[in-house]
């Protein structure tokens, strides 16, 4: 929904309720990474896009971070220059919040630790997964990639060594798009009925106006 965040991987539970947003690396902090995006600025244009595609621009922290939204793993090593091919912003953390918040945007606050035992990779466009605290995963919404015209290697491969880097799961599952149903099916489904059925080809067909 257009009240939805687009908002961390992180799997763990929020104290916002408005989960039906995408879910990116870190937030709109995805798109700045991916972008080469360094400053304040530049990171409020992105909330403004981010806004006008239809999502809430957010950012998170944490109860044991200090500050708080160094509680955002993804951040933190941004922060820290350990992402391969990626310079480190030249805000801190609570500016970064602060640009966010100014631009409209959210911040959350997650609680617990991190107990993530997959990663989702959702390929299957405008969907997401929400967080259950009680069954955690990683959740990488990979079709936000095309919505925002990112590098789509760089995007996973700073989604992989993120999980990597906090000591997740290396275990991943992909959401693909379900086949659509094709004439073979219907066919089957007809003929376990005792029906006759078979297909023919448009260019068989005369009478088609």
């Amino acid at each position: 929904s257009s009240d939805g965040l687009m908002k961390c991987v992180d799997g763990r539970p929020s104290d916002h309720s408005a989960m039906d947003g995408p879910k990116s690396l870190g937030g709109v902090y995805a798109i700045a990474t991916n972008r080469g995006v360094t400053d304040i600025e530049g990171l409020k244009k992105i909330c403004e896009e981010v806004k006008e595609k239809g999502s809430v621009p957010s950012c998170h922290g944490d109860e044991h971070a200090h500050p708080a939204p160094m509680g955002c793993g993804f951040f933190k090593l941004w922060s820290q220059s350990k992402l391969d091919g990626i310079p480190a912003p030249q805000f801190d953390s609570e500016e970064g919040k602060a640009a966010i918040m100014e631009a409209g945007g959210v911040y959350e606050c997650l609680a617990g630790k991190h107990e993530e035992k997959v990663v989702y990779i959702n390929f299957v466009e405008g969907t997401t997964l929400a967080p259950n605290g009680d069954d955690q995963a990683f959740v990488v919404d990979a079709w936000l990639a095309g919505k925002y015209d990112l590098d789509v290697p760089k995007y996973l491969v700073a989604a992989a060594s993120t999980v990597e880097q906090l000591g997740g799961p290396l275990k991943a599952k992909l959401i693909v798009p379900s086949a659509p149903l094709t004439p073979e099916d219907v066919v089957g489904v007809l003929k376990g009925r005792g029906w006759e059925a078979e297909i023919v080809k448009q260019a068989d067909v005369s009478a088609l106006i």
